[in-house]
């Protein structure tokens, strides 16, 4: 690797921080702010965790009901589907009927959900003197931590099969977009689907933005802190309608087969395995699902590559995933710190990564990760690790923005639109955090 693990997690850590301190006016201090869990919480409770419908697993489940042996406490999973998520998690919030606990993206991604109206101040619990730099980076907000990470700092590149590459005479990884382009075209040739793509799934489609957000440093250098502050638009960056305008030329193209608006990412890693595909847009743990599921699939010989649209050489990684949240507003306040709590102590935290092998890093400081080739690869094939746009600039929303690439594959709208688009909607939230 080019750098360390460490300084690579720490590097985009320090950015998460700093941008989230600058993405909010500076607020008051939140009203009910934690403490150390000390009271026994109320037994006949039934917490309501909220969480866009791919969060939530069977292993949370399974955790959930030892909670609930152990406390009496009960947990119900309100699970959305992910088209959907934001916008019923918003509303909920907004008339004062959310859930006791929500699940949401960390760094500036919290900022959709409104932290110094809707998120508890945890800063004071128990598990927080366990975590590391990163976790806590990306769910600390105008200095306080507001929500636990239970996830992974990851990013988004496109994952490759050495073999298939070899087979097709593609003899190095691609590093621009005509060598991307060229690379597709011999993969073609050579009988293969260049990309395993599936525009059916709404929220994957914005990820091809976030992964060369960093392009943007061409004619902006403080980009994301631009972006966070409402003076630079989505729209106003060459880089992006450029990506954008690729992005639509790959499906025109057919790289990512006759019926990739069909395809779902459940079958993702079926498709994977098998003989057909020789890439996917995805992160950096996927190899272990896919071997996992097929153990002679050679998953785990995998590399990656960050995806070259707009000549984008850089990784962008994210500030530590999905986190959750207690509702400061919630009946259930010390119930849910139980629950947090009791999911933080390390025998079920190593039970829910060991089982969750999405994950690679961890959030706490005793319990071990696992980290992949495809990890190594994508940071030696890369110039430098970024700070994504999902975890770096506010108001990225994939559910919402997904819908407008949908239209782009379709031909209704033009990349530029889709910026204008995606503008018009940040546009509305950063007038309602002004309120």
């Amino acid at each position: 690797m080019k750098k360390s693990l460490v300084s690579i997690f720490l590097a985009v850590a320090m950015t998460a921080s700093v941008l989230s301190g600058c993405a909010s006016a500076p607020a008051p201090s939140a009203s009910g702010s934690a403490s150390p869990t000390e009271a026994e919480p109320a037994k006949d409770v039934t917490l309501v965790v909220a969480s866009s419908a791919n969060w939530t697993k069977d292993i949370d489940k399974e955790i959930a009901e030892k909670f609930t042996a152990e406390t009496g406490i009960k947990v119900e999973f309100q699970a959305t589907p992910d088209d959907q998520y934001s916008n019923v998690l918003k509303a909920k919030l907004s008339t004062g009927e959310g859930p006791d606990i929500f699940l949401c993206q960390s760094g500036v991604g919290m900022n959709e959900f409104l932290p110094d109206k809707n998120f508890l101040d945890l800063s004071n619990e128990p598990w927080v003197s366990r975590y590391v730099d990163w976790a806590k980076s990306g769910t600390t907000y105008n200095g306080k931590i507001v929500a636990m990470n239970l996830w992974s700092a990851d990013g988004w590149g496109l994952l490759y099969d050495p073999a298939k590459f070899e087979k097709a005479g593609v003899t190095a990884v691609p590093k621009t977009y005509e060598e991307f382009d060229a690379a597709c075209s011999k993969l073609v040739q050579a009988g293969y689907v260049p990309v395993y793509e599936f525009g059916s799934a709404i929220w994957h489609q914005p990820l091809w933005l976030n992964a060369v957000g960093s392009t943007a440093e061409a004619t902006n250098p403080d980009y994301l802190k631009a972006l966070n502050d409402n003076t630079l638009k989505f729209a106003d960056v060459p880089s992006y309608e450029l990506a954008l305008t690729q992005l639509k030329q790959f499906a025109d193209k057919g790289y990512f087969g006759k019926d990739f608006m069909a395809q779902t990412w459940e079958t993702s890693i079926d498709n994977m395995a098998a003989d057909k595909y020789a890439m996917i847009l995805t992160y950096t743990t996927y190899p272990n699902e896919v071997m996992a599921a097929h153990p002679n699939s050679g998953a785990d010989k995998w590399e990656m590559f960050p995806v070259p649209f707009a000549d984008n050489t850089k990784f962008a990684m994210s500030s530590g995933g999905v986190v959750h949240a207690i509702n400061k507003n919630s009946k259930n306040i010390d119930a849910a710190k139980a629950y947090l709590e009791f999911r933080s102590k390390k025998e079920n935290a190593a039970q829910f990564y060991a089982a969750r092998t999405d994950l690679g890093s961890t959030a706490f400081n005793d319990v071990e990760g696992k980290i992949t080739l495809a990890f190594d690869t994508v940071n030696k094939n890369s110039n430098a690790s970024v700070l994504d746009l999902q975890t770096g600039s506010q108001f990225f929303d994939l559910t919402t923005m997904g819908k407008y690439f949908q239209e782009l594959y379709m031909g209704t709208k033009t990349p530029k639109q889709v910026l204008e688009a995606i503008d018009s909607d940040r546009a509305k939230m950063f007038e309602a955090i002004a309120k």
